[in-house]
């Protein structure tokens, strides 16, 4: 008996689970938001060309040590912020990927490269996706939240898109955190700025924390400009700047204590609206560094019509427009001069005028189309919630939009879905993931049908749901026809074949007709009149959903992914190769003796090399070290040290030279020893192999894969051949210091059958052949010369 009050006071002390859950739900929803977009995110390789293209300009920025000027090859990068490229690289940096530019053969050999290179876009989806549901949550119900939540979440548009390493999911969170931002400023913007933690003096509230975040996100580039322009003071021809590193440094710093005063001192920041207003404009800086302007012009576009329909004008008081501006200005722009103090109008002109202004007024490289282009992209990038979208847009539209918070916020996302879809319909560039700002505000308005259905508002239920049944149907019948569509959400090329045919015969009509079959049946449940049956019908298609866009981010994608990718044809070629050795170009002298030269002349430790091994390497196998020196006074200042393999391991070996190999040395290190350190670059080295050759490709995966490889800093490395005259190519391989070698080639598969009759001696036509035909777009093919 004793013990019963005991047990009554435990239980009365210790909250329900479910306000435990609603107590650290905005927790669960991250956790979820993280586990379901990175789940089996290293399964399928890159894809062609986005993922690699951009993939090597963060390679090439590891490699140079350089977080402002974008490279590609020899070429200067012009058509993209830098946003995605500081993710790929800090993706890569913390797991030792690709470091001082990777190794040969590294990128290729574990699925590390892969997951590294996309976590943090499928970190910002996650984010995407948690302001989300904070907002309804906040501002409407947590049923509606995890509604919406549930949609997007198993949209395969968003899904697929939140797993690629391209532009475009870094926007759309960013953009669906700041409307996120500006509805809880405009609905709760009045409540009271209170501190969260209180200690003596010390308070902390949301403006500190905002101010904090801001500091460092502008602090550390303001210190990484004024280290870099001074340690790299050449600019752009023509221009004339003084100390422009000093001067980035000066207006970022300057910038950040200004809004520090302001909000503390000069105008104090005193509600919760005027913070969520300042994380509004944050965002949108940082959208503007992912994917340009659109992102200004979009949530602009949003916040006014906004304002016009709903005739608040009294809201443009506490929009914070001045304070905003100078947020966004401090956040979005210095990158921009950096970049520009050292490429000047060259980048200016591409950036803005090619790949801004042009690709919306005039059209570039894309697909043309009428309006309605995007209907069938959302079809796709939707299903099986596409059914449900007309019949979320006629509630939109059919019902008065009263005063009420929910009423606010749906006309709010209405406009987002209606204002974006005009947007891209409108631009004369389209591209298929163009269209996914769109999708957000779509899946939430299905959730606020769906709420209205379950609390028994909804309205002629059993002719939206049998209608959406049938046109899940339809779209499935669309997809089983041409099961390419879902990875055309995108990709760059809409006119390459599904490998339907043999030796491919990759097939997913199964589970397209199984998920197909029972969204639709699940519809029809759904449409029944009685509660209990109508929310198993809801669960049933939830289940459907989410089901479908789980295999599609990975049972389709891995069935896909080897046709629009390169890295298999890759993995082949670096395990058939044979290694030579080594070449190594030095910048001087003095870097040759820094190398090579030891207390006594000459080094005496062996020469260690890392790569990926091919099949047969091992200990004894001859192997020469080709220097190339400038000023070493021999022919071609080519220098060659004949040694052998003295041990191997895990994707490394080194190579013994004997002493009298290394004596050879020794009068250019005493040369070397008497200059001076005047060059921070390092000295290039690259394994000497069976050489691959990209022949008539330009698909950006063959430089990402290679870790630039196939361009070197020797002509002999420098294997990339798009012309289609073959000029360069047979220059290069009729070379006569090339005779007797191997090749590797990979190409396009419809050209592959074109090599043998382009190829310059009976040997090399003798001896061509396919070694790897795995995929149906890129044959990897050999012969000896």
């Amino acid at each position: 008996m004793s013990d019963a009050p005991e047990d009554g006071a435990d239980a009365a002390s210790t909250p329900p689970a479910g306000a435990l859950l609603e107590r650290h739900e905005l927790v669960v929803v991250s956790l979820l938001a993280v586990a379901l977009l990175v789940c089996g995110l290293w399964s399928y390789q890159l894809i062609d060309p986005w993922e690699t293209h951009y993939g090597e300009v963060a390679r090439r920025m590891i490699q140079d040590h350089d977080w402002v000027f974008l490279k590609w090859q020899n070429e200067v990068f012009r058509s993209k912020p830098i946003l995605t490229f500081w993710l790929i690289a800090a993706g890569m940096t913390p797991f030792g990927v690709a470091h001082a530019g990777g190794y040969s053969g590294e990128l290729v050999h574990s699925d590390l490269v892969v997951f590294a290179v996309r976590l943090p876009f499928a970190l910002c989806g996650a984010f995407g996706l948690v302001m989300m549901w904070w907002m309804l949550a906040r501002l409407v119900s947590r049923r509606v939240a995890w509604l919406a939540f549930g949609i997007l979440i198993s949209c395969p548009f968003y899904c697929l898109v939140a797993r690629q390493a391209i532009t475009d999911m870094p926007l759309v969170a960013a953009l669906m955190g700041a409307v996120a931002c500006f509805a809880m400023a405009v609905h709760r913007g009045d409540e009271p700025l209170t501190p969260f933690f209180r200690r003596g003096r010390v308070r902390l509230d949301a403006n500190l924390v905002f101010l904090a975040c801001f500091a460092l996100f502008v602090l550390w580039q303001a210190i990484y400009y004024l280290l870099y322009f001074s340690a790299n003071p050449k600019l752009a021809a023509g221009l004339r700047v003084w100390q422009p590193g000093l001067l980035l440094c000066a207006a970022m710093v300057l910038g950040v204590v200004g809004l520090a005063a302001w909000n503390l001192v000069l105008q104090p920041v005193r509600t919760r609206g005027q913070v969520w207003m300042h994380w509004f404009y944050f965002l949108i800086g940082v959208s503007v560094l992912g994917k340009g302007p659109v992102g200004i012009g979009l949530a602009g576009a949003i916040c006014l019509f906004y304002l016009v329909l709903t005739g608040r004008w009294r809201l443009v008081g506490k929009v914070e427009l001045a304070r905003g501006l100078l947020i966004t200005i401090v956040v979005a722009v210095p990158w921009h001069l950096a970049m520009w103090f050292k490429d000047g109008r060259a980048w200016a002109r591409e950036y803005f005028l090619y790949h801004m202004l042009e690709r919306v007024a005039e059209g570039v490289h894309g697909e043309r189309g009428s309006f309605d282009f995007y209907s069938s992209v959302l079809g796709v990038g939707m299903w099986p919630w596409i059914a449900l979208v007309p019949v979320a847009l006629v509630a939109l539209v059919a019902r008065r939009h009263a005063a009420t918070r929910e009423g606010q916020v749906k006309l709010l996302l209405g406009i987002w879905a209606i204002v974006g879809a005009a947007l891209f319909a409108f631009s004369k560039t389209k591209f298929h993931h163009y269209i996914l700002p769109v999708v957000p505000p779509l899946a939430m308005l299905v959730a606020f049908w769906l709420d209205d259905v379950l609390s028994g508002r909804g309205g002629r239920v059993a002719l939206a749901a049998l209608f959406g049944a049938a046109l899940a149907l339809l779209v499935t019948r669309d997809l089983l026809g041409e099961p390419k569509q879902l990875i055309e959400l995108f990709i760059y090329r809409y006119d390459r074949p599904w490998p339907s045919g043999p030796p491919w015969s990759v097939d997913v009509s199964d589970p397209l007709l199984g998920f197909g079959l029972a969204a639709a049946a699940a519809l029809v449940v759904f449409a029944l009149p009685w509660r209990r049956v109508r929310a198993i019908g809801l669960a049933g298609f939830f289940a459907s959903a989410l089901g479908f866009s789980l295999w599609v981010s990975n049972g389709y994608m891995q069935a896909a992914a080897p046709h629009w990718g390169q890295r298999d044809l890759h993995r082949t070629y670096y395990r058939l190769r044979q290694i030579h050795g080594v070449e190594i170009k030095y910048w001087s002298l003095r870097d040759l003796a820094d190398q090579w030269g030891g207390e006594t002349g000459t080094a005496t430790g062996d020469l260690e090399v890392e790569s990926v091994l091919p099949e047969g390497f091992a200990r004894g196998l001859p192997m020469t070290a080709r220097l190339i020196v400038p000023g070493a006074g021999v022919p071609g200042d080519k220098l060659e040290l004949h040694g052998q393999v003295s041990s191997v391991g895990d994707d490394r070996f080194s190579i013994a030279i004997p002493p009298a190999e290394r004596a050879r040395l020794a009068d250019l290190i005493a040369r070397g020893r008497k200059q001076a350190r005047g060059n921070a670059r390092r000295p290039w080295m690259q394994v000497d192999a069976d050489r691959l050759i990209a022949w008539q490709l330009n698909w950006r995966g063959e430089n990402f894969w290679s870790s630039g490889e196939i361009y070197g800093e020797t002509d002999d490395t420098r294997t990339v051949f798009k012309d289609t005259d073959n000029k360069e190519f047979l220059r290069y391989v009729k070379d006569p210091s090339r005779q007797g070698r191997t090749f590797f080639v990979i190409t396009e598969s419809g050209r592959a059958a074109g090599l043998k009759s382009v190829l310059p001696s009976k040997r090399a036509k003798d001896t061509v052949k396919s070694v790897d035909t795995s995929c149906n777009k890129f044959t990897l093919l050999r012969f000896e010369q």
